[in-house]
């Protein structure tokens, strides 16, 4: 009798005291998507990566490298990276950071993905084909999960006019934060990770977001996949997923950032109603399942599966 034969997949990434343990964003949602198929019978999958259990090496249908920003910290990795075995598939993040090392990397691997468009347009004319698979929310991170039920955070009272959860890493982000602060003294600013962070953007009136070079960065799915209001800078690209005024609201200045911030403070409803259909909007195509799905669907044009 014909079957079709489990996809067995191999995950490369590092989560090692020495680099921080870098156990989170995308390869640890990655992981935990495809951790969720294999509980339903669909694929098998393992963690594999440097200083563990290195005997199935090179065994794998599928073996997936997800983008864990190792570039940036080479001089502190206590081993030499390796390189995932084919059929494989690299999922590449940070092109705006650190563009040559990602491309020559890229050429390595059967299929390339990249969550930023103008990477796959800037790989494609320099040889290797590549496809968009933007950033996405992880709903089991970002929502509220202390029922044992996966729901979007809702709560009636706001704690804060303005709020930014995360790093002040480029010139753009101190100015721009500098001048909003001093308009919306009510405001939270700190670094906060997963169910910590999505409370922050479900207690807040509005969440400002300030890409660091033009990238469409996983902040804005987080704080619509945690019922957030969204306010964010202009990025190229971003219309292609979301419709400004209907499920976030862009801005192209700090001036235009203030007046919007300012209407949307004074007019509850609309900026409720906004957050609300931005939720939708992620949960219906911008979770982390819809993109591992997408690569699972490219792990078969790459290699079909045998039957037995």
């Amino acid at each position: 009798m014909l079957r079709e034969v489990k996809l067995r997949v191999a995950i490369y990434y590092d989560c090692f005291p020495e680099t921080g343990y870098r156990n989170d964003g995308n390869p640890l949602y990655t992981f935990a998507s495809l951790k969720r198929m294999q509980d339903k019978g669909i694929l098998e999958v393992d963690h594999l990566a440097p200083k563990e259990d290195m005997k199935l090496f090179g065994t794998y249908d599928l073996n997936l490298d997800v983008d864990w920003g190792e570039d940036g910290l080479t001089s502190i990795i206590p081993y030499k990276m390796i390189d995932a075995p084919k059929p494989n598939i690299f999922w590449c993040s940070d092109s705006h950071l650190g563009f040559d090392y990602r491309f020559e990397k890229s050429k390595k691997f059967d299929k390339v993905f990249c969550a930023q468009k103008q990477a796959v347009i800037d790989f494609r004319e320099r040889g290797v084909d590549a496809e968009w698979l933007p950033h996405a929310v992880e709903p089991r991170a970002y929502q509220d999960i202390s029922t044992g039920t996966p729901v979007p955070f809702s709560y009636a009272s706001k704690d804060h006019d303005i709020a930014f959860v995360g790093h002040v890493n480029s010139p753009n982000r101190i100015d721009f934060l500098d001048r909003m602060f001093a308009e919306f003294p009510n405001f939270f600013f700190g670094q906060r990770r997963f169910q910590d962070a999505a409370r922050i953007y479900a207690k807040s009136k509005i969440n400002i977001n300030i890409a660091m070079k033009e990238d469409l960065n996983m902040r804005c799915f987080e704080v619509m996949g945690a019922g957030g209001f969204l306010l964010t800078d202009y990025v190229p690209y971003i219309e292609e997923l979301f419709e400004d005024g209907k499920h976030l609201v862009l801005y192209r200045s700090v001036e235009e950032a203030i007046d919007k911030a300012k209407y949307y403070l004074s007019h509850d409803s609309e900026r409720e109603k906004i957050a609300q259909a931005g939720l939708e909007e992620v949960m219906r195509a911008h979770t982390i399942d819809h993109r591992v799905l997408r690569m699972l669907e490219a792990a078969k044009e790459i290699r079909p599966l045998e039957v037995a």
